[in-house]
């Protein structure tokens, strides 16, 4: 994501807003970091009766850096922390909590006439760049036919954050400069309302949802063909990006240590206050971010879940990992990153499929199983019945896209079967033209750009496709680019590939033409690969991953080390490499959280009963050397 240098105007212009007090009460609470963030706390502390605020604004890159020194209670930021500042104050030992508390969404509206239901991204880019200044001049790039209806865009100026959200969603330094500009929103509201070719951009409401005036659009924010609506759900699952989301970074000792900010914290993450949120303009968030917030924010700091574990050094002993390889290669970096480091530490991985990963784990043979599939009653109740407790956890799920020629109608949605029948072994050589597949498809010569035999994306492709089938068919262009092949396919009717989620977000960074993403029947109608149908199953060229883990092993420091590097804000970019989407690094302080509570309850149930059968074990041996004297 970019930031634009022209914003420090802005900054610059809310800083006017802020309290500039340097001599604060000993319980006043320090805030420092975001100028577009920090307006709002400053309303929200002048709610009710808190203890003073001295808020500094220094952009949230800097602010972030700063409380990482450990001597500040909340730095206000509009994105998560990095995986290099949480190092930074990792070394600090800085233990902090980090807090989604709102988000300013941008909505697309357009004349109640208009037939546009779904504005895609690709399109908003075209008609917002530098360069569509005075050429785009009407309503044909959302409809072909209407080149004599004029294109008014009516969008904010450049010292509004809607324009920095828009910004970061177009390539290119700024917005095409030939718009009409409004002062504010019932303006916009108006003009759009009053003008056939009018695209509005303003600040979403839910007044906006039940508003006859105006046509609120839907967003293919992916270019994937999947629409969604501008929603609180829907930003928090990834599905809607026209937003910036706000947040809030406490540090956890002096939280611990500082009522006054205790107090204020309680206030911020209190839904009841939701209201005050809306009244500054602002979409709270769901309310099951509110419950995380809440639980970041208990009175045992050591609860909060970021930095009280550490995995000590020198570790000893054995963790066994089976089942299936879906997850292989994040399971294997996370062994290698711990074992360079613990030379006495042995981590196996025994990947020998689900069946039997299941069986050795119920059988206590396992700490853990990685599965391919959501776990079943009969998975849980095999290990039940052996005595062997178990927690599950999930990874994310993984999916195989399918990208056609833009121009080929006949792959905009594709079933199971006819994808079977495309790539398996024993189509080379007699399944080369499209009327092979179906005979409603055209007399069209087919050209696939294939992968390795043994890339996950294979896999997926070939056993969520239908039945278990053989090996790939060989008779493809190979390449291991992703750009190259999507390129490939754009210039070549009948053309088809395949990759996986990751590879296939950066061929649309990459703005590659004459590409569609295939829709997927999987006996339920065409369904497009959205992260928000991969998460829920519903993309037929998806794949889940989910932890079983052994109760007892949880206990162990050898287990529960292995676990926590696993979910570690640092890892986790390898894991969404991988491909994995569904589990965001916002989850992780939740998901370490509730990882503590595992370990102390494993410890409480085995080790105790360890030390009472060793215990046992003593008296028994003292009343046999009693006896015998």
């Amino acid at each position: 994501m970019r930031y634009i240098i022209r914003w420090a105007g802005l900054l610059s212009l809310l800083l006017l807003t802020i309290n500039p007090g340097l001599a604060q009460e000993a319980d006043s609470i320090d805030v420092i970091g975001s100028g577009i963030v920090n307006p709002l706390i400053e309303a929200l502390a002048n709610q009710g009766e808190h203890a003073p605020l001295d808020i500094r604004t220094t952009g949230s890159a800097t602010g972030i850096d700063r409380f990482c020194n450990g001597d500040i209670d909340l730095a206000t930021a509009i994105r998560p922390m990095s995986a290099g500042e949480n190092a930074i104050c990792g070394s600090n030992e800085v233990s902090y909590s980090e807090l989604l508390i709102a988000h300013h969404i941008v909505a697309f509206i357009a004349h109640p006439a208009s037939a546009l239901e779904c504005l895609p991204a690709t399109n908003l880019e075209t008609a917002l760049k530098p360069t569509a200044s005075d050429e785009l001049l009407d309503w044909s790039l959302f409809d072909p036919e209407l080149t004599d209806v004029p294109l008014t865009l009516v969008m904010p100026s450049d010292d509004r954050v809607d324009y920095l959200i828009l910004d970061r969603l177009v390539a290119g330094d700024g917005l095409r400069g030939d718009i009409m500009p409004y002062s504010d929103i019932q303006t916009a509201l108006d003009r759009v309302a009053e003008t056939a070719g009018a695209l509005g951009i303003v600040p979403w409401s839910q007044a906006l949802q039940n508003n006859p005036a105006v046509n609120l659009l839907d967003f293919d924010g992916d270019g994937s063909g999947a629409c969604a609506s501008p929603s609180v759900l829907n930003i928090e699952a990834d599905s809607y990006p026209a937003v910036l989301s706000m947040y809030l970074i406490v540090n956890q000792a002096r939280l611990a240590d500082k009522e006054s900010l205790a107090e204020f914290m309680r206030f911020v993450t209190d839904s009841d206050n939701a209201s005050l949120i809306l009244a500054a303009g602002l979409t709270p968030p769901s309310e099951t971010t509110y419950e995380l917030n809440a639980k970041l924010l208990t009175d045992d700091p050591s609860s909060a879940g970021v930095v009280d574990f550490l995995a000590p050094s020198g570790l000893s002993g054995r963790v066994r990992i089976v089942g299936s390889a879906n997850a292989a290669g994040v399971i294997e970096r996370v062994a290698s990153a711990l074992s360079q480091d613990n030379a006495s530490l042995e981590i196996v991985q025994d990947f020998a499929g689900r069946a039997n990963g299941l069986a050795a784990l119920c059988a206590g043979e396992a700490d853990i199983a990685l599965l391919d599939a959501d776990l079943t009653d009969g998975d849980l109740e095999a290990c039940a019945a052996s005595g062997i407790a178990t927690l599950p956890t999930t990874l994310g799920s993984q999916a195989t896209i399918l990208i056609g020629n833009a121009a080929d109608e006949h792959t905009r949605c594709l079933s199971t079967d006819q994808i079977n029948t495309i790539w398996r072994a024993e189509s080379a050589g007699t399944v080369t033209n499209w009327s092979d597949v179906d005979p409603s498809f055209p007399d069209l010569g087919m050209t696939l750009f294939g992968m390795s035999l043994l890339d996950q994306s294979t896999d997926i492709l070939l056993q969520t496709a239908g039945e278990v089938t053989p090996p790939i068919r060989r008779d493809t262009e190979k390449d291991f680019s992703p750009l190259y092949r999507a390129a490939a396919v754009g210039n070549v009717p009948g053309a088809l590939t395949y990759m996986d989620w990751t590879d296939y977000q950066r061929v649309l960074d990459n703005d590659q033409a004459n590409i569609q993403a295939v829709q997927v029947d999987g006996g339920a109608g065409c369904v497009a690969p959205a992260s928000a149908n991969i998460e829920d199953g519903s993309y037929a060229l998806s794949r889940p991953a989910s932890l079983l883990i052994s109760q007892k092993s949880l206990s162990e420091i050898s287990a529960q080390s292995f676990l926590w590097t696993l979910f570690d804000a640092e890892n986790w970019p390898d894991v969404e490499q991988e491909g994995f989407i569904g589990r965001a690094a916002l989850e992780l302080p939740s998901l370490r959280l509730e990882l503590q509570g595992w370990f102390a309850e494993a410890e409480a149930i085995y080790l105790a009963a360890d030390a009472m059968s060793e215990s046992a074990a003593d008296s028994e041996t003292a009343e046999d050397e009693s006896g015998s004297g």
